[in-house]
């Protein structure tokens, strides 16, 4: 999105103060504690502020700082402020489609790396009771030993997963397979070309053990935990608000 402001007199600091969003943030720590200014009795804090030096020194082909740039990002942020101010006494974020979408997108992300965040320091207790609840989740995929008889089809040896049957002999094989008993066989092909494919054996799905599974156990449950919060606060905040529907869906 343009922003002419900030190329007038010299003012663009780089590429990289993509810091400047019309969408204020909620701080997930105190902001108050380590403010590096304040705008209206509001806090820049310093975790901002060095995340914005961090976006320009990257931007940087050097990698570092220019002398002035931490007075120039300084003000860039409150001026990000004063604009936000503007913008909302303006009604912008009531009547503007694509702030509205980012209003609600940034509200989202947020809930979600707050969760993220409380998610990750779980305890083994929490994660094992969501493996033993969800242990859905974390089945292995079944595998096949097949034999190929009546044409030189290149199958390796050993059990294969369904996808790599599929690679190899099709889809439609792929499915009978799944379906066979041990030492069930069926035909693929016509004709000269035609060949039988019999099951040897199979292993069936299981459950991962938590070990084995663990880190996938723990993407599981900060993804479950982040959808949740979602889910929590439009209930709560659907209890808590008057909404009216006029029409008819």
């Amino acid at each position: 999105m343009s922003r002419p402001w900030l190329l007038a007199g010299g003012m663009l600091v780089g590429a990289a103060l993509a810091v400047f969003y019309i969408v204020r943030l909620p701080q997930t720590a105190e902001p108050t504690a380590d403010a590096v200014a304040w705008v209206n009795e509001r806090p820049i804090s310093r975790g901002s502020y060095e995340a914005a030096l961090q976006a320009v020194a990257g931007d940087r082909k050097s990698g570092t700082l220019r002398e002035d740039d931490r007075d120039r990002v300084l003000q860039r942020l409150i001026d990000q402020e004063l604009l936000i101010d503007r913008a909302i006494e303006l009604g912008l974020h009531e009547r503007d489609p694509q702030m509205r979408n980012q209003l609600a997108t940034a509200m989202i992300d947020f809930l979600v790396r707050r969760t993220e965040d409380e998610a990750r320091t779980a305890d083994e207790a929490a994660l094992r009771a969501f493996y033993e609840e969800q242990s859905f989740r974390f089945q292995r995929s079944a595998q096949y030993r097949l034999a190929v008889e009546g044409a030189a089809v290149p199958l390796p040896g050993g059990f294969l997963l369904l996808k790599e049957i599929e690679q190899r002999l099709g889809p439609t094989a792929s499915r009978r397979v799944a379906e066979l008993e041990v030492d069930g066989s069926f035909l693929v092909g016509e004709g000269d070309r035609q060949y039988s494919v019999r099951l040897l054996d199979r292993r069936d799905g299981e459950i991962a053990p938590f070990e084995e599974a663990r880190e996938a156990v723990e993407a599981a449950y900060v993804r479950d935990r982040s959808e949740a919060a979602v889910r929590e606060y439009l209930d709560l905040a659907r209890q808590q608000s008057d909404i009216r529907v006029e029409a008819e869906p």
